[in-house]
């Protein structure tokens, strides 16, 4: 069976009959997303590759992304009137995609990191395309096994993988179609997501310094507003943003 089919073969049929297509290589599936909107195709669609050679992390980061090794897709949806909680969302379902598929229990690292054991083991970054329609590009990478083509990320945060070898069968196709199930049940139940994030939150209580939100500040986490901001207690007192990275001190 080919992935294409077995990841239609887990979706209900509102999803099953969207079109999906699977590479070989891409230099990425966000760049490959966008150069087909721009021809024309529109939303939704979905598209996976087995490597990236110019994978595409959250701020213009490299997303390394060596050969069958891990998951890496990108969902293209019609833009919701509201789109603050599309990355929280992403994230809360991946979380309960590997939980389920993989058995492995992850942390979310706001604002689009999946951690194991503090070792960075997907990234998740949200586009929006406003034509030929508003659209919302949701790009996920999934460091599925161990890889040596594979960087410490900028921020120096620690690389790791779900599983210590490749497993007997290729578990994207369900990996892929369980996220794809969760987060689409999470935007439509939106008041579900926030309390879910916070639950599998990561480094809740812990010391950390924000970047890329104006000055670098260093501050506790305190958690995360309805609307997915970040709430850091500095020596200044509690602030809250909704842009920017943290790493732990």
């Amino acid at each position: 069976m080919s992935v294409i089919n077995a990841i239609k073969a887990q979706l209900p049929p509102a999803l099953a009959t969207m079109a999906i297509e699977h590479f070989t290589t891409l230099d990425s599936t966000m760049l490959a997303a966008e150069r087909q909107m721009q021809s024309g195709r529109r939303a939704p669609f979905l598209l996976l590759a087995d490597q990236q050679t110019a994978g595409i992390g959250r701020r213009g980061h490299h997303f390394d992304s060596p050969p069958v090794a891990g998951l890496y897709f990108t969902y293209a949806m019609p833009a919701p009137t509201a789109t603050a909680l599309l990355t929280p969302a992403a994230g809360v379902a991946l979380q309960q995609a590997v939980s389920q598929v993989v058995q492995v229990t992850a942390t979310i690292k706001w604002v689009n990191d999946l951690l194991v054991n503090d070792r960075k083991v997907a990234g998740i970054m949200a586009t929006f395309v406003p034509d030929p329609q508003p659209t919302v590009l949701i790009g996920v990478g999934v460091n599925l096994t161990p890889s040596a083509e594979r960087h410490e990320t900028k921020l120096g945060l620690p690389i790791g993988a779900l599983l210590t070898a490749a497993p007997a069968t290729d578990l994207r196709p369900t990996l892929l179609a369980q996220w794809l199930i969760h987060f689409t049940q999470l935007l439509q139940r939106p008041t579900q997501i926030m309390p879910a994030y916070r639950q599998h939150a990561a480094w809740l209580g812990r010391s950390v310094t924000l970047t890329g939100a104006g000055d670098n500040r260093r501050g506790i986490v305190q958690g995360f507003t309805d609307d997915g901001a970040l709430q850091l207690l500095t020596s200044e007192g509690l602030i809250t943003t909704t842009t920017g990275s943290i790493r732990l001190v």
